[in-house]
């Protein structure tokens, strides 16, 4: 079972305040104050509660009821071994005060799809200052992993923002931000190197936060090691004469199907075993379509073209 769930809030006790229209929605709660948080579907066999990241002990029922601050997520499996993706978040904040003077929220997302060794895709930032008051001298900060390089920069909706090379740091400065504002940028980046890329933006303000939890997001993307060729040669002559997918070895779980122009299936393999040359075929460009069981269970695809060369 994959897929996304949601998570509905109710209310316990006496009061609350609520912020709506933001993603992820945050719930104001006076000290000691009890919230429900309740997973939906219901009907699941065995359910999963996280706060800030970290799995809570002994939560497993779909509904949890909380005093306690942070960022809440909740998966659900269906108990045949299979889990749902994480529902999107829901942030409980506590009032001490009067309650939060500018609070500046963050979301990092990126391109959908599979991506490999030297492909490029882009993170995207969007700050929103859900108020209540106009927030100023704004600063957001995205450290990118070693595993990618800066492909391009955007210019961001408002303010400016530059690289720092030296610390492989992107730096983005706005004057202001009213109530209720939002600004966006996007980063382009390559892929060097294979494996879990954890990336993290952070944003502040002049003005005081009392709902910190929002201030960071961070996005995480698996990238298997595989090389894929664009073209092979199959003249006989040993180097090149197939199709050889370096990395696959380690995927015995896989899937390839070549097509021609036309859409026409040319080649089918479960378990592909390095020996496509396109023999009998006509030199030209096929199409490929890669499916790979990584090694959390999640069947992720790789799309793109080779060119059949023929001496």
């Amino acid at each position: 079972m994959r897929g996304k769930i949601s998570v509905i809030i109710l209310v316990l006790s006496w009061w609350t305040a609520v912020a709506m229209a933001q993603s992820p929605p945050v719930r104001y709660i006076m000290p000691g104050q009890q919230v429900k948080l309740t997973a939906n579907p219901v009907n699941a066999p065995r359910y999963q509660w996280y706060r800030d990241g970290i799995a809570i002990t002994g939560a497993f029922l779909p509904e949890y009821t909380t005093a306690t601050p942070g960022r809440y997520t909740v998966e659900v499996y269906n108990g045949e071994g299979c889990v749902s993706d994480l529902s999107s978040p829901v942030i409980i904040a506590e009032i001490t005060g009067r309650g939060p003077d500018a609070d500046m929220q963050i979301n990092k997302t990126a391109d959908n799809g599979t991506f490999k060794i030297n492909s490029t895709f882009s993170y995207y930032l969007t700050v929103v200052n859900n108020g209540p008051a106009d927030a100023t001298g704004i600063t957001v900060t995205d450290k990118l992993p070693r595993q990618v390089t800066l492909d391009l920069l955007s210019v961001p909706t408002m303010g400016a923002a530059t690289y720092q090379s030296q610390d492989h740091t992107v730096l983005w400065k706005m004057n202001g931000l009213q109530a209720g504002q939002t600004a966006s940028l996007a980063i382009r980046v390559k892929v060097l190197e294979a494996g879990q890329i954890t990336n993290t933006a952070t944003v502040s303000a002049a003005e005081k936060d009392n709902v910190l939890p929002n201030n960071n997001s961070t996005h995480q993307l698996l990238i298997l090691p595989l090389h894929i060729p664009n073209a092979i040669t199959p003249n006989g002559d040993g180097v090149n004469d197939v199709f050889v997918i370096s990395g696959l070895e380690q995927y015995p779980e896989n899937e390839l199907t070549i097509l021609n122009r036309w859409g026409n299936h040319v080649f089918e393999q479960k378990g592909y075993t390095q020996n496509w040359s396109g023999k009998g075929l006509n030199e030209g460009t096929y199409f490929y379509l890669l499916r790979v069981k990584d090694g959390n269970g999640r069947w992720q695809e790789f799309k793109g073209y080779i060119t059949l060369l023929k001496p």
